[in-house]
């Protein structure tokens, strides 16, 4: 009786241990690659259009490794790889209705080192195409720093006259004619939009250049393009900038808000 009993347990036991397996769920097939093509701008045989031609995604993202910049999500955009070599640029696109993530991939074959060309603009940006180059600073003036939700506006925040901080005063953004260079030069600290503003140790990157995009702005305004990740007199712009003015000893570009829709209007002299 007692063997029985104890038996019939250990049964029970067993069976309660087993795993509650449900139907399998039906997940939606994955997505097909997402169509793309990748041509060289004509007469530039170092910047590459890409453009995403599928349909049936609600999210892309672009990989260009080698080339500036690095990443993008825009459907159309244009990538500048200042030196020759073998480059693989990579779409990834997320499919409506939560089928995955499809990646393609195409190939680019850079023939030659970008050949810089000292036209009056980069002349302008780069201090006469001269070895020392040319740092810019945001203005001291009133309006050095506006923001708002449209193009140029700035119902958001428009600085006074004097009205940033000092850690801001002393940053250098600076172009080199010599190899597209573009050296951040920020004395050790930056203003972090991220965290309250506060003054932060900030070390930039090193090895960053930068290139002009002719027309692809709003309104068809030529564009300073750094890599991802870089940017000029604040943190959470760039790293695309539509050029408003460009003189001896003034710069004002206007750049998206990174992650927030909203624009900056940024006004820079010669450092």
């Amino acid at each position: 009786m007692h063997n029985t009993l104890f038996f019939a347990g250990l049964l029970l036991l067993v069976a309660a241990c087993n795993p509650f397996e449900a139907d399998d769920v039906a997940l939606p097939p994955l997505p097909q690659p997402p169509a793309l093509s990748v041509e060289f701008l004509p007469g530039d045989s170092n910047r590459v259009v890409v453009k995403d031609l599928s349909d049936g995604f609600f999210d892309r993202t672009w990989d260009f490794s080698g080339g500036i910049p690095a990443k993008s999500k825009r459907a159309v955009d244009t990538v500048f790889y200042p030196k020759a070599g073998d480059y693989a640029i990579t779409l990834f696109a997320a499919a409506a209705g939560g089928g995955g993530t499809a990646q393609n991939t195409a190939q680019v074959q850079v023939p030659r080192d970008a050949a810089g060309q000292c036209d009056p603009q980069v002349a302008l940006l780069t201090g006469d195409c001269e070895p020392a180059g040319k740092c810019w600073t945001l203005t001291r003036e009133a309006g050095a720093v506006r923001v708002g939700p449209t193009y140029g506006s700035s119902e958001w925040f428009s600085s006074p006259l004097n009205g940033l901080q000092a850690a801001q005063y002393d940053d250098g953004f600076c172009f080199y004619f010599d190899g597209l260079a573009f050296v951040y030069a920020n004395n050790g600290q930056t203003v972090d939009p991220f965290n309250g503003y506060i003054v932060v140790n900030y070390t930039p990157p090193t090895g960053q250049t930068w290139f002009i995009s002719k027309g692809s702005g709003q309104g068809g305004a030529d564009q300073i393009v750094l890599p991802q990740g870089a940017f000029l007199g604040v943190w959470d712009s760039g790293p695309v900038y539509d050029i408003v003015t460009l003189a001896d000893n003034k710069l004002v570009l206007r750049s998206k808000i990174l992650n927030t829709n909203g624009w900056f209007e940024l006004t820079f002299v010669k450092k």
